[in-house]
């Protein structure tokens, strides 16, 4: 079986379930007994939309959530907060602080002895992180673990594509089908400067009401409701970037 063929099944998915099930069955088939997939999206500066897909042990999910260690955890900093690419592997470069290494010790107490981080960063400035975790923590897992770092990080990638399409291009976030045109993007960046809708109407050699139409009609379609949420939104999903 090809790479493609292990992954592909990923994007025939229609449910959250099924797409739960087909990540599972491949992290199996790559040797890992846990996974967890979360994709942020800053829709909001204060209140970003966060998914979860959880194939960790319930009760260290439930752990996790209540202590708070997303704001401990190096591998969500590496991935989500400080947009990293490279693969995440779980040792002690990583978790070195005490309160990490706190957490790390905690988590192989539910079977999460060994594993890695991969990090997905979309078109529409939204930040993914896929782990996989073993069960198991001897010399041969690990370096089972380290052959298969490409095939890991492609399941991040196939992934992150099926949940774009089942979840994040529904509901209120509209990802895929949220696009502003050049001229709206020109007026929204204008307009992050400082600028009033007359001074970025001499700047484009435009009218001050057409600037004012493509404001609006940027801010309708982000759900924003004046121009410094439309500003703040655009910049927070990478619309627009400075």
């Amino acid at each position: 079986m090809s790479d493609l063929d292990l992954f592909e099944p990923l994007l025939n998915c229609g449910t959250v379930e099924a797409l739960h099930a087909t990540t599972a069955s491949i992290a199996g088939q790559l040797g890992f007994d846990y996974f967890i997939y979360g994709v942020q999206v800053n829709t909001s500066l204060t209140r970003p939309y966060q998914f979860i897909l959880n194939g960790y042990p319930k009760e260290w999910r439930a752990r996790y959530v209540e202590y708070n260690y997303q704001e401990i955890d190096p591998t969500y900093y590496h991935c989500i907060t400080k947009r990293q690419t490279i693969p995440v592997i779980w040792d002690n470069r990583v978790f070195k602080g005490d309160k990490e290494v706190g957490m790390r010790n905690e988590s192989r107490e539910f079977g999460l002895l060994c594993g890695a981080s991969f990090a997905v960063h979309g078109g529409h400035g939204e930040a993914a992180m896929l782990s996989l975790a073993s069960s198991q923590d001897s010399y041969k897992a690990q370096q089972d673990m380290l052959s298969i770092i490409g095939k890991s990080q492609l399941l991040a990638c196939y992934l992150h594509e099926a949940t774009q399409r089942i979840v994040l291009s529904k509901g209120p976030l509209l990802l895929t089908k949220m696009e502003l045109t050049l001229r709206e993007k020109e007026c929204l960046l204008w307009a992050a400067e400082g600028k009033t809708g007359g001074e970025i109407a001499d700047i484009l050699q435009i009218t001050e009401r057409t600037v004012t139409f493509h404001l609006q009609n940027a801010g309708n379609k982000m759900g924003a409701s004046n121009r410094q949420h439309a500003i703040a939104r655009a910049l927070s999903m990478g619309l627009i970037v400075p």
